[in-house]
Parts: structure tokens; C-alpha cells; sequence
């Protein structure tokens, strides 16, 4: 059905309660493809909470002039979530993760239910692929804070690392490290990794009380 409203100007509200309005490029049953006005916005379809077409397109959203910098290379068939951040890799980019709140810096790694975010901010950041609302390319030779390229690996830190497949089993390789959840929104999502097993990972915070949290809610992952 969403694959029919190429052209037509939509308000989408997404989990969170965040409203984007763009013109749609590109869909297919797992990512829908917006164009703002002045950037492309890929969103994954199972965070849009609802659409609507926006007929009278107040912000008079343009149709952009160039190709989207990610696209379907045969047919909306391949116009997957894992194909976008698999062709995003190196590439600066912003992206939503927890509410209110853009992560800025660049993909590294694609893994089997999470990716690898490197940022000039948090450094390596670890972050289950479920949760992504939305990922935006930068334009051509546009950093992030104003950086430089080599300001931007230097703050970036950016290394080859050893990952496994699994969030769960790649978080496991954290234990007895230090480690910020959720970019730490809640005190509690600050502290050392004691266990992580079923699904479960304990943490261990600074008065050493622990607190076991479901995986499935970890949006990211960072060590201090």
C-alpha cells in the first residue's frame, strides 16, 4: 500500500511521537525513503506509527533535484533496512536511535541484529539494529561539528575490532568493562557489565547494586 504514494507529500509520525513531513521517494515493505526538502531520510517502516498525505503541503517540500545517496539497486525487493546500512558503511551520517536525540559519526560494521557506530561524541557505540527510527546521509564532504576529516578520526577513534554476530553474545565480550546503556538516561544505565546470559545483563552500579536489564530494551552500548 505505502509503495503507491511515490510523489505525494506525507506527515509521518514515528515511535517517540516525532513528526517528519517529506516528500516520498522510494518504499518497499521494509524502509520508506523521504526527501525533506533538503535531505533524504530513510526510515524502517516498523517505526512509522502513522502516515498521512499532506495535500496542502503548508512547507512547500520540494522534489529534490538529485538521486537519493542510498537506493534499490534492482527493485524495491533489496530496498532493506540491512541493505541501507550495509551501502551507509564509512559514510558520515545522522541517525535516531533514542528519543530526542541524533547520534552523529559513521557506520562501521553490519552485523546480524546490530551495527557499530563510531562517533566523535561516544566513541564506539554498539547499537541494536531494531531500534534505528531513521538514518540521513550527509551531503558530499560535510562532517559532523564542523571537523575536519582528520579531527574526526582522531576524536573518533575509529580501530579494527573483533565483533561477533550477536548484540547479545558481542555485549557479552564487555564483561567486568565499564559501560554507559542508552546513552545513560537513567543512573542505573551506568556501571560494569557483571553478566549477560538469556537474554539478561546485569550492571553493576556505583554503590555496586546490581540491576538486570532486558537486551531486547538496550538501544546502545558504549564503554566509558
Amino acid at each position: 500500500m505505502l509503495q503507491n504514494l511515490n510523489k505525494e507529500i506525507v506527515v509521518i509520525e514515528l515511535s517517540g511521537r516525532k513528526i517528519l513531513k517529506g516528500s516520498v521517494i522510494d518504499s518497499s515493505s521494509d524502509i520508506m525513503v523521504i526527501y525533506n526538502g533538503n535531505m533524504f531520510v530513510y526510515i524502517p517502516i516498523d517505526h512509522i506509527q502513522t502516515l498521512e498525505i499532506d495535500y496542502d503541503n503548508e512547507d512547500n517540500v520540494q522534489q529534490p533535484s538529485e538521486r537519493p545517496t542510498f537506493n534499490s539497486q534492482v527493485s524495491n525487493k533489496d530496498l532493506t533496512l540491512t541493505n541501507i546500512l550495509s551501502q551507509a558503511k564509512g559514510i558520515h551520517v545522522e541517525i535516531s536511535v533514542t528519543k530526542n536525540l541524533a547520534l552523529h559519526g559513521v557506520i562501521t560494521s553490519v552485523m546480524n541484529d546490530y551495527f557499530v557506530f563510531e562517533s566523535p561524541i561516544y566513541k564506539t557505540m554498539f547499537i541494536l539494529t531494531k531500534h534505528l527510527k531513521w538514518l540521513v546521509p550527509y551531503s558530499k564532504d560535510q562532517l559532523p561539528y564542523g571537523l575536519s576529516e582528520n579531527e574526526f578520526l582522531s576524536l573518533s577513534a575509529i580501530k579494527n575490532q573483533s565483533l561477533n554476530n550477536t548484540f547479545e553474545s558481542q555485549i557479552n565480550q564487555l564483561r567486568n568493562q565499564l559501560v554507559v546503556l542508552n546513552l545513560g538516561k537513567d543512573f542505573s544505565h551506568i556501571g560494569r557489565v557483571i553478566n549477560v546470559n538469556d537474554q539478561i545483563i546485569e550492571i553493576q552500579n556505583g554503590k555496586s547494586s546490581s540491576t538486570y536489564f532486558n537486551l531486547s530494551h538496550i538501544q546502545t552500548v558504549h564503554q566509558v
